[in-house]
């Protein structure tokens, strides 16, 4: 590249100015000395915009010899008689060199100009792609594939380097030089200019990564603020789903360890009756608090996959079995529909949706599926739809269910939630359980 680039120079600045000479030889009564020095300077003009200041000055002191040589009696000399001449040949020389000079600094600037665009661009570049990224590994990636494009180097990033350890050659720390990011260093020497931008480059690294982390911690304390709201939830449903049960219990057991009641066979058999249904109760709930165990320990490795609509109920009924033995399902669901998320949690929360629209309905219930997509995110909703049983009493101890926190939990680990509305008038009951799939 450098030979060609030289080949080019000595053709621009010897070879043509000789050519344009012998070219207009022949023809050279027909012009003066004044108009063969103007299209001298044409030619020196053109190399000065194309080329570097250097061949352009070298361009005018080859077209001011060959003018003298072929143009000016005595021809083929350096000889000149005329002073006239002289002034002509003076004022060429100067206006060429000031044209190569101008054009010179006028590339220069140009090529400054287009470097500081490029670098500009690609500072843009890389924050709007950091931005785009929400893992601290990631952007690191990202930061090193984009820079050692655009500077042609390569770079190794290295773990945190303490302040007294003596820093490797050509090593830029991500923040301070202790910093918990650690730093880059590049294979090969900078210049002044590249560790410039490389500085830049890493700043804008920085405040990526310190947003990253605001962000997380920020959703760490939103995480935190809903755990604590779900355990008082469940505790809240605890108390108020445990405290009947247990109240007729010890009601049932203590008339019957009383000595001084006296209890026929049959109320004593009824209050052994009572007992064993309470605990069936009690049994229920205990199981409830085992799968909401569960639900939590299976959230913190959520698996998406791609789910069948009608997979996804007809396992979620399968798990209630004996309970929806009587109860009747009206679905608006198709073959094609389907879903992504975590099939183990969405069965569990679907089947206490079924268990709660069985037990507190009137044996039938609709349920519908509906999914939006919107920019880089998909949203889905089940909801079902049943008639009450009976009228629901209010109590200032009720509780929400079980169910309904489980519900609300799977629903949470897929970015989502879950709402129950009771409509007294008409006594229907809606669940709807919403949940968002982020696509990457």
């Amino acid at each position: 590249m450098k030979i060609k680039q030289y080949l080019t120079a000595i053709a621009a600045s010897v070879l043509m100015p000789i050519l344009i000479v012998l070219a207009i030889f022949p023809v050279r009564d027909w012009f003066t000395t004044t108009d063969i020095v103007m299209l001298q300077l044409l030619w020196v003009t053109l190399v000065a915009l194309r080329s570097n200041r250097r061949v352009a000055a070298i361009t005018t002191l080859v077209s001011v010899a060959c003018t003298d040589w072929f143009f000016v009696t005595p021809y083929f000399t350096f000889h000149i008689e005329n002073i006239e001449y002289m002034v002509t040949f003076a004022v060429m020389l100067i206006v060429g060199l000031v044209i190569s000079q101008l054009a010179g600094q006028l590339t220069s600037k140009i090529s400054d100009i287009k470097h500081h665009a490029s670098n500009t661009s690609c500072l843009y570049e890389l924050a709007k792609g950091l931005n785009g990224l929400d893992e601290i590994d990631r952007q690191r990636g990202y930061f090193q594939t984009t820079i050692e494009q655009h500077l042609q180097i390569e770079l190794d990033w290295l773990q945190p380097i303490p302040a007294q350890q003596g820093l490797p050659v050509n090593y830029f720390a991500i923040g301070e030089v202790d910093s918990r990011w650690g730093g880059f260093t590049a294979s090969q020497q900078l210049d002044e200019e590249q560790s410039a931008f490389l500085n830049t480059a890493i700043s804008v690294l920085y405040q990526a990564h310190e947003n990253t982390q605001l962000r997380q911690q920020s959703a760490a304390i939103s995480v935190q603020a809903e755990l604590e709201r779900a355990k008082n939830a469940l505790l809240r449903s605890l108390s108020h789903d445990l405290r009947t049960p247990l109240a007729t219990i010890m009601g049932a057991s203590s008339m019957l360890a009383d000595e001084n009641i006296v209890l026929t066979e049959a109320m004593a058999a009824e209050q052994a009756r009572n007992i064993y249904e309470q605990s069936k109760i009690l049994n229920e709930h205990f199981d409830k608090v085992m799968e909401l165990s569960r639900v939590n320990k299976m959230g913190e490795d959520l698996k998406w996959q791609a789910i069948s609509l009608q997979t996804l109920i007809s396992e979620a009924q399968a798990r209630r079995q004996q309970l929806l033995f009587d109860f009747q399902l009206v679905t608006q669901v198709s073959e094609q529909d389907s879903c992504e998320g975590d099939i183990t949690l969405l069965e569990i929360a679907l089947a206490n949706m079924f268990e709660n629209a069985s037990r507190y309905g009137d044996g039938h219930a609709d349920l519908s599926f509906h999914y939006r997509q919107h920019a880089q995110q998909v949203d889905y909703q089940l909801c079902i739809t049943n008639r009450l049983a009976s009228s629901l009493q209010s109590s200032t101890d009720q509780g929400v269910g079980l169910g309904s926190v489980i519900c609300d939990v799977v629903a949470k680990f897929h970015h989502g939630s879950f709402t129950l509305d009771i409509n007294e008038q008409q006594q229907s009951a809606t669940a709807c359980l919403v949940w968002s799939k982020l696509n990457d």
